[in-house]
């Protein structure tokens, strides 16, 4: 998974936290799109620790808001280009 970026929604808790750690200790970079960031972040530098994988980010994205949706992408695309 080196050299591959991977978006996971609802990324701190359920299967998608698991998704992120199964991901996070194969190399993957990963940004976690969750809704609250202040429930996201302690779970981002758990999986960091856990996984030794630095490259683990928390997003903001609520997928019932358009306008999260879009400031979403602009920051996404800003930060991969």
């Amino acid at each position: 998974m080196k050299d591959k970026i991977v978006l996971i929604t609802g990324a701190n808790r359920g299967i998608g936290k698991e998704t992120t750690r199964a991901l996070a200790k194969k190399g993957a970079t990963i940004i976690m799109a969750c809704r609250h960031l202040e429930k996201a972040e302690p779970v981002c530098e758990i999986i960091q620790r856990e996984s030794k994988n630095p490259n683990i980010k928390v997003m903001k994205l609520d997928l019932a808001s358009l306008k999260s949706i879009r400031n979403f992408k602009q920051e996404f695309t800003a930060r991969n280009e």
